[in-house]
């Protein structure tokens, strides 16, 4: 992975300068992008060595680690059924099996390394999930010393299989 594996991608919308892995990452939950963010308007810099060791880092974990995050993912759904009506608004079964959950994901799975200049901590990786049932809010894997750290920003565990947050 270097950075000319890396294209510039239109500002657009975007508030901020992006780059996108010409490959994408395979794992039991689909196919996810790989994308730097430059976030700050004053950051139009190419992406760093920096962010490419995190970049590798963040992709050997979701090779490596994949039917982890489908548990989180899994557990996230599970949590779902427990609210009344919540998946009959999506249209959701509320009786999947942990290897149809990919199914009911958005196709923009993405892992994420930012770098915000401004900040203290100047690096961030996460990967990025969006459910079906909820994609308001969305799962946002928080990435750190080889692992998930938090999801959404909590902190998270199992309970019988359930994923429990905060």
């Amino acid at each position: 992975m270097t950075t000319a594996d890396f294209q510039k991608q239109p500002r657009d919308d975007y508030a901020f300068d992006y780059w996108v892995w010409d490959k994408r990452v395979e794992t039991p939950l689909g196919s996810f992008t790989v994308e730097f963010q430059m976030l700050g308007d004053s950051d139009t810099n190419p992406p760093d060595e920096e962010m490419l060791k995190r970049a590798a880092e963040l992709v050997r974990y979701a090779e490596d680690h994949g039917h982890y995050i489908l548990d989180i993912v899994f557990g996230y759904y599970l949590f779902a059924v427990e609210k009344p009506n919540w998946l009959e608004k999506f249209e959701i079964p509320k009786d999947l099996s942990r290897d149809k959950i990919s199914a009911y994901l958005r196709g923009d799975s993405t892992l994420v390394v930012s770098r915000h200049l401004n900040w203290d901590e100047p690096y961030d990786s996460a990967i990025y999930i969006v459910p079906l049932w909820d994609e308001e809010h969305a799962l946002t894997l928080a990435f750190r010393d080889g692992g998930i750290a938090a999801v959404n920003d909590s902190a998270f565990k199992f309970e019988s299989g359930v994923l429990r947050c905060g």
